[in-house]
């Protein structure tokens, strides 16, 4: 009884330190993509970092001795998800982050569930009343964040197309989320992110070209390099396996309550790292729009 005990206890402990290690992971992601566009397009920040993290995903299939083997339609399958879950999501999300601030974009991010949970009802399952309220204080927290003020309409417009663009990005991921959903259940969340990452990757690269060779490589100081080594390496690959094996250690309603503290981890490592500042009424927005999400997911 001791030994099982003992067994399940480790199993909660490795469930939590692995969900723990993508929630860093993806909340320092922002502020450290943040620096990095400075001395790369977004475009191209966007595309070689998910050739890198696909790289990695491979090898990490490699070691596992998992087949990596896809049929022609498992192919077009996976570049249509490489196109919403990549190319479209990223190229949005590296664009917005390029226009508007990380503690914003951390927080404009997590409104995917909420679209998820508009795609679900206009597929025919139908919201229950808990979580259209949660849909439509998120949607309220979303544009209280975006113009820092309860009293005037503060909106400029650099910010609101940045700002828009993340709002896009988070739409982008609801899709993803959807047209991935047989293929992983059938060939597993590793494998068919390593080849949506490549296939996006690809697509951004043959979209950039100009901006691929008009990019000044020389001029990305060591500290850009770093910072986009991190986001390549532990941002995009790791957190990944890392969430996933988290969520299969607590399962999905405990584990995804670690996805609301991404939003604090990036907006304080970003007032560290960047001097950003976030104001009251910015944090009562995000307060609001996490409280919008939860009940759409319990609803």
């Amino acid at each position: 009884m001791e030994a099982k005990s003992a067994k399940r206890f480790i199993a909660f402990k490795s469930g939590d330190l692995f969900l723990i290690g993508a929630v860093f992971a993806w909340g320092v992601n922002f502020p450290f993509a943040k620096f990095t566009l400075q001395f790369m397009d977004p475009i191209v920040f966007s595309a070689t970092r998910y050739v890198a993290a696909s790289l990695l995903l491979f090898c990490l299939l490699w070691i596992r001795k998992t087949s990596i083997a896809v049929s022609p339609r498992e192919i077009l399958m996976l570049i249509i998800i490489g196109l919403f879950g990549v190319t479209l999501f990223q190229g949005g999300w590296a664009y917005g982050l390029n226009l508007t601030s990380a503690s914003k974009a951390s927080v404009l991010i997590t409104t995917s569930p909420i679209f998820g949970a508009l795609i679900s009802a206009f597929r025919g399952s139908r919201p229950s009343l808990k979580a259209w309220l949660g849909i439509f204080l998120a949607f309220f927290g979303v544009a209280v964040v975006i113009n820092n003020s309860l009293t005037e309409i503060t909106i400029g417009v650099g910010a609101i197309t940045g700002d828009l663009l993340i709002v896009g990005a988070s739409f982008m991921w609801a899709l993803y989320t959807f047209v991935s959903e047989p293929i992983v259940a059938r060939r597993g969340p590793i494998l068919v992110t390593a080849y949506a990452m490549l296939f996006g990757a690809v697509i951004l690269i043959l979209a950039g070209i100009p901006k691929l060779g008009a990019q000044n490589w020389s001029s990305v100081p060591v500290e850009g390099w770093l910072s986009w080594a991190f986001t390549a390496v532990f941002g995009a690959a790791l957190a990944f396996v890392w969430y996933c094996s988290g969520i299969s250690r607590l399962g999905i309603t405990k584990g995804m309550v670690y996805s609301f503290f991404i939003p604090v981890v990036a907006i304080l490592t970003s007032v560290i790292f960047l001097g950003e500042v976030i104001t009251v009424v910015q944090i009562f927005g995000a307060a609001i729009v996490l409280l919008g999400v939860k009940l759409t997911r319990s609803g």
